[in-house]
Protein backbone atom coordinates (compact mmCIF):
# COMPACT_ATOMS: atom_id res chain seq x y z
CA UNK A 1 0.00 0.00 0.00
CA UNK A 2 1.36 3.37 -1.18
CA UNK A 3 2.15 6.31 1.31
CA UNK A 4 0.95 8.69 -1.74
CA UNK A 5 -0.09 11.95 -0.28
CA UNK A 6 -1.97 13.97 -2.93
CA UNK A 7 -1.86 17.77 -3.03
CA UNK A 8 -5.37 19.34 -3.73
CA UNK A 9 -4.05 23.07 -4.55
CA UNK A 10 -4.20 22.61 -7.72
CA UNK A 11 -8.29 21.49 -8.41
CA UNK A 12 -11.13 23.54 -7.93
CA UNK A 13 -14.72 22.12 -6.39
CA UNK A 14 -15.92 20.19 -3.64
CA UNK A 15 -13.03 18.65 -1.74
CA UNK A 16 -14.09 15.02 -3.14
CA UNK A 17 -13.74 15.84 -6.21
CA UNK A 18 -10.44 17.45 -5.84
CA UNK A 19 -9.16 14.17 -4.82
CA UNK A 20 -11.03 12.49 -7.67
CA UNK A 21 -9.04 14.86 -9.45
CA UNK A 22 -5.71 14.57 -8.07
CA UNK A 23 -6.13 10.47 -8.29
CA UNK A 24 -6.76 10.95 -12.36
CA UNK A 25 -3.88 13.23 -12.70
CA UNK A 26 -1.38 11.22 -10.62
CA UNK A 27 -2.29 8.20 -12.67
CA UNK A 28 -2.29 10.08 -15.98
CA UNK A 29 1.31 11.36 -14.59
CA UNK A 30 2.42 7.72 -13.74
CA UNK A 31 2.96 8.82 -9.96
CA UNK A 32 0.11 6.26 -9.40
CA UNK A 33 0.86 3.16 -11.66
CA UNK A 34 -1.59 0.40 -12.39
CA UNK A 35 -1.83 -1.68 -9.65
CA UNK A 36 -0.94 0.45 -7.27
CA UNK A 37 -2.81 -0.13 -3.68
CA UNK A 38 -4.12 3.32 -2.09
CA UNK A 39 -3.98 4.31 1.19
CA UNK A 40 -7.29 2.94 3.33
CA UNK A 41 -9.85 5.59 3.52
CA UNK A 42 -9.07 6.39 7.50
CA UNK A 43 -5.23 6.78 6.68
CA UNK A 44 -5.79 8.76 3.86
CA UNK A 45 -8.64 11.01 5.85
CA UNK A 46 -6.24 11.65 8.88
CA UNK A 47 -3.19 12.80 6.28
CA UNK A 48 -5.13 15.09 4.57
CA UNK A 49 -7.50 16.29 7.67
CA UNK A 50 -10.55 15.88 6.00
CA UNK A 51 -13.77 13.12 7.27
CA UNK A 52 -13.75 9.66 5.70
CA UNK A 53 -17.19 10.47 4.17
CA UNK A 54 -14.98 12.84 1.98
CA UNK A 55 -12.42 9.70 1.05
CA UNK A 56 -15.31 7.62 0.19
CA UNK A 57 -17.21 9.64 -2.06
CA UNK A 58 -13.74 10.20 -3.45
CA UNK A 59 -12.70 6.90 -4.35
CA UNK A 60 -16.46 6.26 -5.49
CA UNK A 61 -16.09 8.90 -8.43
CA UNK A 62 -12.62 7.69 -9.11
CA UNK A 63 -13.83 4.26 -9.09
CA UNK A 64 -17.14 5.55 -11.40
CA UNK A 65 -14.79 6.92 -14.36
CA UNK A 66 -13.03 3.29 -14.60
CA UNK A 67 -9.78 4.64 -12.34
CA UNK A 68 -9.97 2.97 -9.60
CA UNK A 69 -10.93 -0.99 -8.07
CA UNK A 70 -11.98 -2.35 -5.03
CA UNK A 71 -12.69 -5.50 -3.21
CA UNK A 72 -13.71 -6.23 0.41
CA UNK A 73 -9.85 -7.54 1.80
CA UNK A 74 -8.04 -6.21 -0.99
CA UNK A 75 -8.67 -2.39 -0.82
CA UNK A 76 -8.36 0.12 -3.89
CA UNK A 77 -6.23 0.32 -6.27
CA UNK A 78 -5.24 1.27 -9.58
CA UNK A 79 -7.22 -0.50 -12.60
CA UNK A 80 -5.16 -1.36 -15.85
CA UNK A 81 -4.59 1.64 -18.31
CA UNK A 82 -6.57 0.21 -20.89
CA UNK A 83 -8.76 2.96 -23.26
CA UNK A 84 -12.47 1.62 -22.25
CA UNK A 85 -12.65 1.82 -26.21
CA UNK A 86 -9.83 -0.67 -26.45
CA UNK A 87 -12.15 -2.74 -23.99
CA UNK A 88 -14.83 -2.62 -26.60
CA UNK A 89 -13.71 -5.92 -28.84
CA UNK A 90 -15.65 -8.98 -30.10
CA UNK A 91 -15.72 -11.81 -27.53
CA UNK A 92 -15.78 -15.14 -28.57
CA UNK A 93 -17.76 -18.09 -26.78
CA UNK A 94 -16.24 -21.58 -26.36
CA UNK A 95 -17.65 -24.64 -24.15
CA UNK A 96 -17.35 -23.41 -20.78
CA UNK A 97 -17.46 -19.56 -21.15
CA UNK A 98 -21.40 -17.56 -21.96
CA UNK A 99 -21.13 -14.13 -23.53
CA UNK A 100 -23.91 -11.89 -23.00
CA UNK A 101 -21.35 -9.12 -24.05
CA UNK A 102 -22.41 -7.51 -27.40
CA UNK A 103 -24.98 -7.02 -29.52
CA UNK A 104 -24.60 -9.75 -32.29
CA UNK A 105 -27.43 -10.67 -34.39
CA UNK A 106 -29.01 -13.74 -33.38
CA UNK A 107 -27.25 -16.54 -35.23
CA UNK A 108 -29.36 -17.55 -38.17
CA UNK A 109 -28.84 -19.14 -41.31
CA UNK A 110 -28.01 -16.50 -43.50
CA UNK A 111 -26.16 -18.46 -46.29
CA UNK A 112 -28.97 -20.39 -47.51
CA UNK A 113 -30.10 -16.75 -48.55
CA UNK A 114 -27.27 -15.40 -49.27
CA UNK A 115 -25.60 -18.09 -51.90
CA UNK A 116 -27.99 -17.57 -54.64
CA UNK A 117 -27.44 -13.99 -54.26
CA UNK A 118 -24.04 -14.50 -55.34
CA UNK A 119 -23.97 -16.29 -57.95
CA UNK A 120 -26.61 -13.97 -59.27
CA UNK A 121 -23.78 -11.45 -58.75
CA UNK A 122 -21.31 -13.39 -60.43
CA UNK A 123 -23.49 -14.01 -63.73
CA UNK A 124 -23.94 -10.11 -63.74
CA UNK A 125 -21.59 -7.37 -64.17
CA UNK A 126 -19.50 -8.36 -61.95
CA UNK A 127 -16.54 -6.58 -63.39
CA UNK A 128 -18.50 -3.69 -63.06
CA UNK A 129 -19.00 -3.92 -59.55
CA UNK A 130 -15.26 -4.61 -58.60
CA UNK A 131 -14.32 -1.20 -59.85
CA UNK A 132 -14.37 1.94 -58.21
CA UNK A 133 -17.68 3.98 -57.97
CA UNK A 134 -19.49 7.21 -56.42
CA UNK A 135 -18.80 7.74 -53.17
CA UNK A 136 -22.87 7.56 -51.98
CA UNK A 137 -23.61 4.65 -54.48
CA UNK A 138 -25.70 4.76 -57.70
CA UNK A 139 -28.76 6.42 -58.04
CA UNK A 140 -30.71 3.16 -58.29
CA UNK A 141 -29.55 1.76 -55.34
CA UNK A 142 -30.26 4.51 -53.26
CA UNK A 143 -33.67 4.95 -54.74
CA UNK A 144 -34.08 1.10 -54.39
CA UNK A 145 -32.93 1.70 -50.58
CA UNK A 146 -35.53 4.74 -50.03
CA UNK A 147 -38.63 2.93 -51.26
CA UNK A 148 -37.86 0.14 -48.82
CA UNK A 149 -37.07 2.86 -45.97
CA UNK A 150 -40.10 4.12 -46.61
CA UNK A 151 -42.43 0.64 -46.62
CA UNK A 152 -40.96 1.23 -42.76
CA UNK A 153 -42.56 4.41 -42.47
CA UNK A 154 -38.83 6.13 -42.39
CA UNK A 155 -39.04 9.59 -44.66
CA UNK A 156 -36.61 10.31 -47.03
CA UNK A 157 -34.95 10.58 -50.80
CA UNK A 158 -32.71 9.55 -53.05
CA UNK A 159 -30.56 12.69 -52.84
CA UNK A 160 -30.30 12.94 -49.50
CA UNK A 161 -29.14 8.95 -48.78
CA UNK A 162 -25.70 7.41 -49.03
CA UNK A 163 -24.42 4.17 -48.09
CA UNK A 164 -21.80 3.87 -44.87
CA UNK A 165 -20.13 0.80 -43.49
CA UNK A 166 -22.68 0.20 -41.01
CA UNK A 167 -23.79 2.83 -38.17
CA UNK A 168 -20.70 2.85 -36.76
CA UNK A 169 -19.33 4.08 -39.81
CA UNK A 170 -22.01 6.71 -40.07
CA UNK A 171 -21.48 7.85 -36.70
CA UNK A 172 -17.68 9.09 -37.80
CA UNK A 173 -19.01 10.66 -41.06
CA UNK A 174 -21.77 12.74 -38.79
CA UNK A 175 -18.74 13.94 -37.00
CA UNK A 176 -16.86 15.00 -39.73
CA UNK A 177 -19.05 15.86 -42.15
CA UNK A 178 -20.41 18.67 -39.05
CA UNK A 179 -17.00 19.70 -38.52
CA UNK A 180 -17.79 18.61 -34.62
CA UNK A 181 -13.87 17.83 -34.31
CA UNK A 182 -12.78 18.74 -30.73
CA UNK A 183 -16.60 20.76 -29.97
CA UNK A 184 -19.10 19.42 -27.38
CA UNK A 185 -21.76 16.82 -27.96
CA UNK A 186 -24.62 16.20 -25.96
CA UNK A 187 -25.77 12.49 -25.77
CA UNK A 188 -27.92 10.57 -23.57
CA UNK A 189 -25.68 9.56 -19.77
CA UNK A 190 -25.36 6.24 -20.56
CA UNK A 191 -24.22 5.65 -24.65
CA UNK A 192 -22.70 3.38 -27.16
CA UNK A 193 -19.59 2.79 -26.98
CA UNK A 194 -18.57 3.15 -30.41
CA UNK A 195 -19.85 6.95 -30.07
CA UNK A 196 -18.11 7.57 -27.04
CA UNK A 197 -14.65 5.80 -28.70
CA UNK A 198 -14.94 7.99 -32.05
CA UNK A 199 -15.48 11.57 -29.92
CA UNK A 200 -12.83 10.33 -27.66
CA UNK A 201 -10.53 10.07 -30.98
CA UNK A 202 -11.96 13.91 -32.33
CA UNK A 203 -11.20 14.71 -29.08
CA UNK A 204 -15.29 16.36 -28.55
CA UNK A 205 -16.19 17.43 -25.06
CA UNK A 206 -19.23 14.80 -24.32
CA UNK A 207 -21.61 15.87 -21.98
CA UNK A 208 -23.69 12.70 -20.47
CA UNK A 209 -27.47 13.99 -19.76
CA UNK A 210 -29.87 13.25 -17.52
CA UNK A 211 -32.42 10.21 -18.29
CA UNK A 212 -35.71 8.93 -17.72
CA UNK A 213 -37.53 5.59 -18.54
CA UNK A 214 -37.86 6.73 -21.70
CA UNK A 215 -34.37 7.97 -22.54
CA UNK A 216 -33.42 11.60 -22.90
CA UNK A 217 -35.12 13.92 -20.04
CA UNK A 218 -36.19 17.07 -22.26
CA UNK A 219 -35.79 19.27 -19.45
CA UNK A 220 -31.90 18.17 -19.28
CA UNK A 221 -31.34 19.16 -22.65
CA UNK A 222 -32.72 22.50 -22.68
CA UNK A 223 -30.94 23.24 -19.23
CA UNK A 224 -27.46 21.89 -21.42
CA UNK A 225 -28.37 24.03 -24.36
CA UNK A 226 -28.76 26.86 -22.26
CA UNK A 227 -25.40 25.97 -20.49
CA UNK A 228 -22.98 25.36 -22.95
CA UNK A 229 -22.90 25.57 -26.73
CA UNK A 230 -23.27 22.39 -28.70
CA UNK A 231 -22.91 21.41 -32.63
CA UNK A 232 -24.28 17.57 -31.68
CA UNK A 233 -27.17 15.85 -29.96
CA UNK A 234 -26.22 12.08 -30.50
CA UNK A 235 -29.56 10.00 -29.49
CA UNK A 236 -30.80 6.50 -29.93
CA UNK A 237 -34.73 7.08 -29.53
CA UNK A 238 -35.77 3.16 -29.76
CA UNK A 239 -34.24 0.22 -27.44
CA UNK A 240 -31.67 2.99 -26.47
CA UNK A 241 -28.19 1.06 -25.49
CA UNK A 242 -27.94 0.37 -23.23
CA UNK A 243 -31.05 0.74 -21.16
CA UNK A 244 -33.85 -0.45 -23.86
CA UNK A 245 -35.49 3.32 -23.29
CA UNK A 246 -37.90 4.20 -26.04
CA UNK A 247 -39.22 7.67 -26.39
CA UNK A 248 -42.68 8.01 -26.59
CA UNK A 249 -43.86 10.38 -29.44
CA UNK A 250 -44.98 13.38 -27.57
CA UNK A 251 -41.27 12.98 -25.97
CA UNK A 252 -40.02 12.83 -29.80
CA UNK A 253 -41.74 16.09 -30.47
CA UNK A 254 -40.31 18.05 -27.62
CA UNK A 255 -36.88 16.95 -28.21
CA UNK A 256 -37.73 17.85 -32.01
CA UNK A 257 -38.94 21.76 -30.34
CA UNK A 258 -35.65 22.15 -28.12
CA UNK A 259 -33.21 21.39 -31.04
CA UNK A 260 -35.05 23.84 -33.52
CA UNK A 261 -35.08 26.60 -30.63
CA UNK A 262 -31.17 26.01 -29.59
CA UNK A 263 -30.38 25.16 -33.72
CA UNK A 264 -29.07 21.70 -32.77
CA UNK A 265 -28.64 19.00 -34.82
CA UNK A 266 -29.02 15.59 -33.99
CA UNK A 267 -27.65 11.95 -34.65
CA UNK A 268 -30.30 9.67 -34.70
CA UNK A 269 -29.29 6.06 -34.23
CA UNK A 270 -31.95 3.76 -35.86
CA UNK A 271 -30.14 0.55 -35.53
CA UNK A 272 -32.84 -1.24 -33.10
CA UNK A 273 -35.89 1.07 -35.12
CA UNK A 274 -36.62 -2.18 -37.42
CA UNK A 275 -36.55 -4.64 -34.17
CA UNK A 276 -40.15 -3.61 -32.44
CA UNK A 277 -43.25 -4.78 -33.79
CA UNK A 278 -44.56 -1.63 -33.28
CA UNK A 279 -42.58 1.28 -34.54
CA UNK A 280 -42.84 4.86 -34.52
CA UNK A 281 -41.95 7.61 -36.55
CA UNK A 282 -38.01 8.45 -36.10
CA UNK A 283 -37.05 11.93 -35.28
CA UNK A 284 -35.72 12.54 -38.78
CA UNK A 285 -39.82 12.34 -40.21
CA UNK A 286 -40.22 15.14 -37.57
CA UNK A 287 -37.07 16.70 -38.44
CA UNK A 288 -35.57 16.11 -42.14
CA UNK A 289 -33.55 19.47 -41.93
CA UNK A 290 -31.82 18.71 -38.62
CA UNK A 291 -31.71 15.23 -38.33
CA UNK A 292 -29.07 12.42 -39.62
CA UNK A 293 -30.41 9.27 -39.74
CA UNK A 294 -28.33 5.99 -39.44
CA UNK A 295 -29.48 2.76 -39.88
CA UNK A 296 -27.69 -0.57 -40.77
CA UNK A 297 -28.20 -3.82 -41.92
CA UNK A 298 -25.51 -5.24 -39.45
CA UNK A 299 -27.73 -6.06 -36.54
CA UNK A 300 -31.26 -6.84 -38.71
CA UNK A 301 -29.86 -9.22 -41.29
CA UNK A 302 -25.79 -9.38 -41.75
CA UNK A 303 -23.25 -8.25 -39.47
CA UNK A 304 -20.56 -9.45 -41.94
CA UNK A 305 -21.84 -7.40 -44.74
CA UNK A 306 -21.25 -3.86 -43.34
CA UNK A 307 -23.87 -1.95 -45.18
CA UNK A 308 -25.11 0.96 -43.39
CA UNK A 309 -27.29 4.25 -44.28
CA UNK A 310 -27.53 7.47 -43.82
CA UNK A 311 -30.37 10.22 -44.49
CA UNK A 312 -28.84 13.62 -44.49
CA UNK A 313 -30.29 17.29 -44.48
CA UNK A 314 -30.04 18.82 -47.27
CA UNK A 315 -27.26 21.41 -46.36
CA UNK A 316 -25.31 18.97 -45.16
CA UNK A 317 -24.97 16.54 -48.44
CA UNK A 318 -21.74 17.93 -49.86
CA UNK A 319 -19.84 17.79 -45.80
CA UNK A 320 -21.31 14.18 -45.79
CA UNK A 321 -19.77 13.13 -49.83
CA UNK A 322 -16.37 14.82 -48.63
CA UNK A 323 -16.27 12.98 -45.16
CA UNK A 324 -17.10 9.59 -47.61
CA UNK A 325 -14.21 10.45 -49.70
CA UNK A 326 -11.87 11.19 -47.19
CA UNK A 327 -12.53 8.24 -44.66
CA UNK A 328 -12.74 5.51 -47.13
CA UNK A 329 -13.67 6.98 -51.01
CA UNK A 330 -16.90 4.51 -51.11
CA UNK A 331 -18.69 1.60 -49.83
CA UNK A 332 -17.82 -1.52 -51.79
CA UNK A 333 -20.32 -1.80 -54.83
CA UNK A 334 -20.18 -5.74 -54.57
CA UNK A 335 -21.58 -5.10 -51.35
CA UNK A 336 -23.65 -2.85 -51.57
CA UNK A 337 -25.47 -4.27 -54.72
CA UNK A 338 -25.79 -7.79 -52.14
CA UNK A 339 -27.57 -5.35 -49.58
CA UNK A 340 -29.93 -4.01 -52.49
CA UNK A 341 -31.01 -7.96 -53.31
CA UNK A 342 -31.70 -8.70 -50.06
CA UNK A 343 -34.20 -5.72 -49.94
CA UNK A 344 -35.40 -5.59 -53.51
CA UNK A 345 -36.17 -10.09 -53.07
CA UNK A 346 -37.58 -9.11 -49.89
CA UNK A 347 -35.43 -11.40 -47.80
CA UNK A 348 -34.66 -9.05 -44.82
CA UNK A 349 -38.47 -8.49 -43.14
CA UNK A 350 -38.18 -12.10 -43.05
CA UNK A 351 -35.00 -12.78 -40.85
CA UNK A 352 -35.84 -9.84 -38.66
CA UNK A 353 -39.24 -11.91 -37.32
CA UNK A 354 -36.88 -14.98 -37.03
CA UNK A 355 -34.67 -12.57 -34.92
CA UNK A 356 -38.03 -11.33 -32.84
CA UNK A 357 -39.30 -14.42 -32.27
CA UNK A 358 -35.45 -16.35 -31.01
CA UNK A 359 -35.72 -12.78 -28.66
CA UNK A 360 -38.92 -13.37 -27.92
CA UNK A 361 -38.30 -16.78 -26.10
CA UNK A 362 -34.95 -15.06 -24.66
CA UNK A 363 -37.03 -12.25 -23.10
CA UNK A 364 -39.30 -14.67 -21.37
CA UNK A 365 -36.19 -16.35 -20.02
CA UNK A 366 -35.19 -13.50 -18.23
CA UNK A 367 -38.43 -12.39 -17.13
CA UNK A 368 -37.85 -15.96 -15.30
CA UNK A 369 -34.39 -15.79 -14.33
CA UNK A 370 -33.80 -12.21 -13.42
CA UNK A 371 -37.11 -10.56 -12.89
CA UNK A 372 -35.55 -6.49 -11.95
CA UNK A 373 -33.89 -6.73 -15.49
CA UNK A 374 -35.39 -4.06 -17.62
CA UNK A 375 -36.16 -5.55 -21.22
CA UNK A 376 -38.64 -4.74 -24.06
CA UNK A 377 -40.03 -6.51 -26.74
CA UNK A 378 -37.65 -6.71 -29.94
CA UNK A 379 -34.62 -5.69 -27.97
CA UNK A 380 -31.42 -7.80 -28.59
CA UNK A 381 -29.97 -6.57 -25.11
CA UNK A 382 -31.50 -5.96 -21.42
CA UNK A 383 -30.31 -3.92 -18.85
CA UNK A 384 -29.59 -5.10 -15.33
CA UNK A 385 -29.84 -2.75 -12.20
CA UNK A 386 -27.80 -4.27 -9.29
CA UNK A 387 -29.14 -4.66 -5.73
CA UNK A 388 -26.95 -2.77 -2.90
CA UNK A 389 -24.39 -2.83 -2.17
CA UNK A 390 -23.04 -4.54 -5.51
CA UNK A 391 -21.26 -2.31 -7.88
CA UNK A 392 -21.17 -2.55 -11.70
CA UNK A 393 -17.71 -3.37 -12.36
CA UNK A 394 -17.27 -5.01 -9.34
CA UNK A 395 -20.67 -7.61 -10.51
CA UNK A 396 -18.59 -7.63 -14.30
CA UNK A 397 -15.62 -9.70 -12.51
CA UNK A 398 -17.42 -12.34 -10.55
CA UNK A 399 -19.74 -12.82 -13.29
CA UNK A 400 -16.33 -13.52 -15.68
CA UNK A 401 -15.05 -15.43 -12.49
CA UNK A 402 -18.00 -17.39 -13.04
CA UNK A 403 -17.23 -17.48 -17.45
CA UNK A 404 -20.33 -15.54 -18.21
CA UNK A 405 -19.61 -11.79 -19.91
CA UNK A 406 -21.64 -8.84 -19.42
CA UNK A 407 -20.63 -4.89 -20.01
CA UNK A 408 -20.67 -2.73 -16.87
CA UNK A 409 -22.20 0.15 -16.63
CA UNK A 410 -19.15 2.34 -16.55
CA UNK A 411 -18.75 1.16 -20.31
CA UNK A 412 -21.93 3.39 -21.49
CA UNK A 413 -20.68 6.37 -18.93
CA UNK A 414 -20.86 9.85 -21.24
CA UNK A 415 -18.59 12.29 -19.94
CA UNK A 416 -18.67 12.69 -16.55
CA UNK A 417 -21.85 10.81 -16.04
CA UNK A 418 -22.53 8.81 -12.75
CA UNK A 419 -23.40 5.66 -14.35
CA UNK A 420 -25.80 3.94 -11.94
CA UNK A 421 -25.21 0.59 -10.70
CA UNK A 422 -26.34 -1.98 -13.17
CA UNK A 423 -25.30 -3.95 -16.19
CA UNK A 424 -25.83 -4.91 -19.83
CA UNK A 425 -26.88 -8.19 -20.61
CA UNK A 426 -27.18 -9.01 -24.64
CA UNK A 427 -29.64 -11.84 -25.33
CA UNK A 428 -29.02 -11.85 -28.64
CA UNK A 429 -25.03 -13.39 -28.56
CA UNK A 430 -25.46 -16.76 -27.01
CA UNK A 431 -25.90 -19.26 -30.04
CA UNK A 432 -28.63 -21.22 -28.42
CA UNK A 433 -31.52 -20.28 -26.13
CA UNK A 434 -29.90 -23.14 -23.91
CA UNK A 435 -26.90 -20.85 -23.31
CA UNK A 436 -28.35 -18.03 -22.44
CA UNK A 437 -30.81 -19.77 -20.33
CA UNK A 438 -27.33 -20.89 -18.33
CA UNK A 439 -26.00 -17.56 -18.19
CA UNK A 440 -28.74 -15.82 -16.99
CA UNK A 441 -28.65 -18.83 -14.31
CA UNK A 442 -25.71 -18.18 -13.26
CA UNK A 443 -25.90 -14.53 -12.74
CA UNK A 444 -28.82 -14.90 -10.89
CA UNK A 445 -26.86 -17.15 -8.40
CA UNK A 446 -24.63 -14.58 -7.97
CA UNK A 447 -26.96 -12.21 -7.06
CA UNK A 448 -28.07 -15.14 -4.74
CA UNK A 449 -25.05 -15.11 -2.99
CA UNK A 450 -23.85 -13.35 -0.35
CA UNK A 451 -23.18 -9.43 -1.71
CA UNK A 452 -19.86 -8.12 -1.29
CA UNK A 453 -19.60 -5.55 1.52
CA UNK A 454 -17.97 -2.10 1.65
CA UNK A 455 -14.18 -2.16 2.39
CA UNK A 456 -13.26 -1.04 5.91
CA UNK A 457 -13.45 2.68 6.66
Amino acid sequence: MTIWTPDLTPFEGPLYLKLAKAIEQAIADGALPPQTRLPTHRALADRLGVTVGTITRAYTEAERRGLLAARVGHGTWVRGAADPANEWVIRNEDNQRIELWQNLPVQLDRAAIIKPMLTELADGDLNGLLGYDKEAGRAPQRQLFVDWLAEQGIQGSEERLLFSHGAQHGIMLALLATGCVGETLFCEGLSYPGMLGNARQLKNQVMGLAMDEEGLIPAALEAACRQRRAKLLYLTPTLQNPTTATMSLARREEIVAIARRHDLLIVEDDVNGLLPEEMLPPLVNLAPERVIYLGSLAKIACGGLRVGFVLVPPALRNGFAQAMRLSSWMVSPLLIELACKLVSQHQIMPLIEQQRRVLARRGELLRHLLPGARWQPGAMHAWLPLPEPWRSQEFAEAANALDVGVASGEHFAAGQFAAPQGVRLSLSQPATDARVAEGLERLAGLLRGTPPTNPLL
